[in-house]
């Protein structure tokens, strides 16, 4: 465990050696002044890696028994792709053998099992104006390319958004919990399928799930009505056919403004950390403290990144919680994120990330056995001839933090 006072740095480590799993929910300590007095420099390291087969912004990134996925994005001509390029950890990234059935951009993606990968929603077609949203799920084994299948999600969507702004996480039982709009659904990987949709207290788009214990699930932000609850708890069944539906309960003492694109992390059992978003157009620097067994939300510390951060990537690691990816908005138009930070809530004070050596918009951010690692996104090119193309980037980097000692 990092922490603070004297400080040595013995050397380069790749920063997944400091990563805890995601499962483990110890508490890291009270919440901290919405200010962190202490701010530094953390002294950690960029380095190139070698990038995918093929340059991808927008693509799904997950690990599957110890290779680095990526699923489809868009590439250099904008359009979706539905390459699925595996990464072995020792012959790096492989020849592209496998696709999903259909082209998709900004999915999610959860892994089942040690062969299965649950992909939901996102686009397919070509930027700008060629762009269609999805309203399906399917399964996609990346060892064996002839194991693919759609699932049908089953809301009934009448609009063209499809499942556009919808939020998905794995549950401790191995399920996963869709939430879209003003209904959820729960899959269930026994049999493959969606159960029968159940409501929501608020109606949504671009909110953050987290889940808070066994059968608890926070879901904050992206309200459509400002004036509607913030924050809802849900209360999910344990599997099983006599079992019923998940119900949610609205936080009705406790205000959160309507945040869209934050991000949310278990920080002890019952309380989350909510990070960022992006308010009337306006990426946030606040972070916001949520505990479901009081219904309260708290100030947590002020990001040490200018103009804030939506949409950013969340690890729990040995010296607190990285922030890495996202991206900066200014009047709803994105552009790179100013850095990333370390929150360091047990001690109040933050760790400021070194600026990475290229920055692009919607990377891949993949959690390697031997680091965290940034791929491909898109950049503007203001020198083309529409002055304002998304040039998509092609290369790859790992962030490597210099191990901490700390002696009190």
């Amino acid at each position: 465990m990092i922490s603070r006072f004297r400080i040595k740095t013995t050397g380069m480590i790749a920063a997944a050696v400091l990563l805890q799993s995601p499962a483990a929910v110890g508490d890291i300590g009270d919440p901290p002044p919405a200010a962190a007095a202490d701010v530094r420099i953390h002294p950690a390291a960029w380095r190139r890696e070698n990038p995918p087969r093929i340059a991808v912004a927008e693509a799904a990134a997950t690990m599957l028994d110890g290779r680095g996925i990526l699923l489809g994005g868009f590439t250099a001509d904008l359009r979706a792709t539905p390459a699925v390029q595996v990464r072995d950890p020792r012959r790096g990234w492989e020849p592209v053998g496998c696709s999903l059935l259909v082209p998709r951009a900004s999915a999610t993606v959860v892994a089942l099992d040690d062969d299965r990968l649950l992909v939901i929603g996102g686009w397919t077609g070509r930027l700008p104006t060629e762009r269609t949203w999805l309203a399906n799920s399917e399964i996609c084994e990346p060892l064996r390319p002839q194991n693919r299948r759609v699932i049908p999600v089953p809301f009934i969507l009448t609009d063209p958004d499809g499942l556009e702004g919808h939020s998905a996480t794995r549950l401790a039982d191995g399920r996963v919990l869709l939430v879209h709009r003003d209904e959820m659904s729960i899959f269930d990987p026994a049999n493959e399928r969606w159960s029968v949709p159940s409501p929501l207290r608020t109606m949504r788009r671009h909110a953050a799930v987290a889940v808070v214990s066994e059968h608890v699930v926070i879901v904050a932000g992206g309200q459509v009505d400002p004036t509607a609850s913030g924050i809802e708890t849900i209360d999910i069944p344990p599997r099983g056919s006599a079992a019923p539906a998940p119900k949610s309960m609205a936080w009705t003492t406790a205000h959160l403004p309507a945040l869209r694109d934050s991000t949310l992390i278990t920080i002890a059992t019952g309380r989350v950390l909510l990070v960022g978003g992006e308010l009337d157009g306006e990426s946030e620097r606040r972070t916001w403290i949520l505990d479901s067994s009081t219904q309260t939300v708290t100030a947590g510390p002020l990001l040490p990144i200018e103009g804030g951060i939506a949409d950013a990537s969340l690890r729990r690691s040995g010296s607190g919680i990285l922030v890495v990816g996202g991206e900066r908005r200014t009047a709803g138009r994105p552009s790179p994120a100013s850095g990333g930070a370390i929150i360091r809530l047990g001690r109040s004070s933050i760790w400021r990330l070194p600026a990475a050596t290229t920055v692009s918009i919607r990377p891949a951010i993949l959690e390697l056995p031997m680091g965290i690692e940034k791929i491909g996104g898109y950049r503007f090119d203001f020198d083309g001839e529409d002055r304002r193309r998304a040039k998509v980037f092609d290369g790859a980097e790992s962030l490597r933090l210099v191990p901490v000692v700390i002696a009190d």
